[in-house]
């Protein structure tokens, strides 16, 4: 077969970038199995199992498409096609399976406890789903672009196997986090009501309570100064109208004495009359 082209050089840069990663997580995985069996997780055991078997089969695949386009598998990190001597290949290979089981023991140590520990494990597995997943992204718009179906059609079945695995792990968390909650929160303190919370809610209790008292006392307060006033106002009620009575009882009196007065004038008046008309 003849030299690869640029074509064929930038589609083997990315496949070989892919194939690097898978060749990484197969050290990966089988530390993660490890972990998912001693915690006594069996489905999420057999899943990292499945899919370890899945990861082992792409890395074969990438491998004879790289072959197919004229180039090499090498699990390296370098960027750039992979057109490279055999002594090269030899060291990236070297080097990159030293850096997966480098990482693997530390998969196996952190966390400040079992359940923990395999919490972290499975987040940063959903992690390398994605990156994964945009490896295969990137192949198949490459493929698609410079016209390889074969290789474009290899990324879509890749990818479609990273996120359905990707999936099941994000659905695994809620159920890890249930298990750390156990092992490491005491039962007192996991409904959020423990120290602090309680003498705060201790606090709004006492001064809703007091709140609450002295909006009754101002009340009865008001309702007494309330009947209070209309109280007053009905005591001096009766004596406007027993002062009413009064007025209204001397009238008549006053009339009588006004009319005896006229008629006594006029009797005068008529007398004074009669005098002077015998005089003259």
């Amino acid at each position: 077969m003849a030299d690869p082209g640029a074509r064929e050089q930038k589609l083997i840069q990315y496949l070989n970038e892919a194939y690097g990663k898978e060749k990484q997580l197969e050290t990966v995985l089988q530390a993660q199995i490890g972990l998912a069996k001693s915690a006594d997780r069996k489905p999420l055991q057999k899943r990292f199992q499945d899919h370890l078997k899945e990861t082992k089969a792409q890395s074969r695949g990438i491998e004879r498409r790289i072959k197919q386009l004229g180039g090499k598998a090498e699990a390296q990190s370098l960027p750039g096609p992979d057109i490279v001597s055999g002594a090269a290949t030899g060291v990236a290979n070297v080097a990159n399976r030293a850096l997966a089981a480098a990482k693997a023991p530390v998969q196996a140590l952190r966390g400040t406890s079992e359940a923990d520990n395999l919490l972290r494990n499975v987040r940063d597995a959903v992690w390398n789903e994605a990156e994964e997943i945009a490896h295969y992204d990137a192949i198949e718009a490459l493929a698609e672009n410079l016209n390889d179906k074969d290789t474009a059609k290899l990324a879509r079945e890749h990818r479609r196997q990273e996120e359905r695995m990707q999936k099941f792990l994000r659905g695994q968390i809620a159920q890890l986090v249930k298990a750390v909650v156990r092992e490491e929160i005491p039962a007192k303190e996991r409904s959020g009501n423990g120290g602090t919370s309680r003498s705060s809610s201790s606090r709004s209790s006492s001064s809703s309570r007091s709140s609450s008292s002295g909006s009754r006392s101002r009340s009865a307060s008001s309702g007494s100064s309330s009947r209070k006033s209309s109280s007053g106002s009905s005591s001096r009620k009766p004596s406007s109208g027993s002062s009413s009575r009064k007025s209204s009882g001397r009238s008549p009196s006053v009339k009588k004495a006004g009319a005896k007065g006229g008629r006594a004038s006029a009797s005068r008046r008529s007398g004074g009359s009669s005098g002077g008309g015998s005089s003259s």
